[in-house]
């Protein structure tokens, strides 16, 4: 899988490429379930030999899904910490960080839908997402929450911050009709999604416990 990936990344406009991204959309649209691999060729535009030829079954295209959607965001906080500078205070980076993150998941619309359905659906029959995919990367997360939190907290309270924030940014960034009722408009308009950013990052030391510490 990891070989099948690397390809993609170093040959983004390839028919395996291709074939990936649009999987993501249909599994974000639709979920396991819904999606079918015809339908992932057709968007793709390739015929059913040639996506069963790349990537197996639609099995395995739903695992890679989830793996290249966590591989970049690890990717994308990764290179967020390494920008920042040492003498920064360790609460703002991951204010810093989140702000980061929440463009990424802005730029990319069917990233929330997907993770939003795949936690609705709650399919047993796919655990090794979880178990082989979710958990090695939220232990990374945990790592750098607690590196950077601005005080020592326990692997359940770093998954606590970490799952808490994941909820608000993917609800907002839905978009669903029930959040542009509340909000007046769109979180994709340029002004709202800007004032919806600096509420997420205002929110975070509030969530980390740093509101009432002088750093």
């Amino acid at each position: 899988m990891r070989t099948a990936l690397q390809r993609v990344r170093h040959e983004p406009l390839s028919t395996k490429a291709r074939i990936l991204a649009a999987a993501e959309e249909i599994f974000a649209a639709k979920g396991f379930a819904g999606a079918s691999t015809r339908e992932i060729a057709d968007k793709a535009g390739v015929n059913i030999s040639s996506l069963h030829y790349h990537w197996e079954s639609k099995e395995t295209l739903y695992f890679a899904v989830f793996q290249d959607v966590y591989d970049r965001i690890v990717d994308v906080i990764r290179k967020a910490l390494e920008k920042q500078q040492p003498s920064k205070r360790r609460g703002k980076t991951i204010e810093t960080v989140m702000g980061t993150l929440f463009d990424f998941f802005a730029d990319h619309p069917t990233i929330p839908r997907l993770l939003v359905r795949r936690l609705v659906e709650n399919d047993e029959g796919h655990a090794d997402i979880e178990n082989r995919v979710l958990v090695p990367a939220w232990k990374v997360f945990a790592q750098w929450t607690r590196a950077y939190g601005g005080m020592r907290r326990s692997e359940l309270e770093a998954n606590l911050f970490m799952l808490t924030m994941e909820s608000a940014v993917l609800f907002f960034l839905l978009d669903s009709a029930h959040v542009k009722t509340l909000l007046g408009g769109s979180v994709r308009s340029p002004e709202l999604r800007s004032q919806v950013r600096d509420y997420i990052i205002r929110l975070v030391p509030t969530v980390l416990g740093l509101r009432e510490r002088k750093e």
